[in-house]
């Protein structure tokens, strides 16, 4: 059975690309509804964030360092462009009167928020525990000596740099101070 970093990641570089492509079809058609000099920089700006985010998919799915920190990024630029496509179509709606338009709006702003929803996944403990093992990239912050690996509390989800050869069965978590290892203190 695959443990939840590898399900994430599997499913985090088809999504990426799924939105990359969603917005570059939403982009090209909203681009072109401002004046000329406006629209020319909404679609070299457009252009600039789908090629980033495509860039940072393939860092990311080939585990490259840097690429976790780049995926958050993509995920955030995803969410202030569908932000702002979804904020125009509302805008639209509301001076057009078309409820099409309106629950386009909706659907859009919705993506957006499905974007925070896996940047935050992605910034999940248990998540760049799986990254460093996979990757062996610092994103944890935790300098781990010779012999230790990291390890989660049962109890609080805490991140701990542990030597498993010392682990005595009770020992308690310096964070919740409940056991570590099911046993009792």
């Amino acid at each position: 059975m695959e443990g939840v970093g590898e399900r994430l990641y599997r499913r985090t570089f088809p999504f990426m690309l799924l939105d990359v492509g969603i917005l570059a079809l939403l982009l090209g058609t909203h681009v072109t509804i401002f004046n000329p000099i406006v629209s020319l920089a909404a679609g070299i700006g457009s252009v600039i964030a789908v090629l980033f985010v495509i860039y940072s998919a393939i860092r990311f799915r080939r585990l490259k360092p840097g690429g976790l920190n780049l995926a958050m990024s993509a995920f955030l630029v995803l969410f202030v462009l569908y932000l702002f496509v979804g904020l125009i179509d509302l805008a639209a709606a509301g001076f057009t009167g078309d409820s099409w338009l309106l629950i386009q709006s909706a659907l859009i702003l919705l993506l957006g928020r499905s974007c925070l929803q896996r940047r935050k996944a992605l910034n999940d403990p248990r998540f760049r525990s799986w990254w460093v093992s996979s990757t062996g990239e610092d994103v944890l912050g935790i300098e781990l000596q010779d012999g230790e690996v990291l390890a989660m509390c049962p109890s609080c989800s805490s991140m701990l740099a542990v030597v498993p050869e010392k682990l005595e069965l009770g020992d308690p978590c310096p964070i919740c101070g409940l056991s570590l290892t099911g046993g009792q203190r």
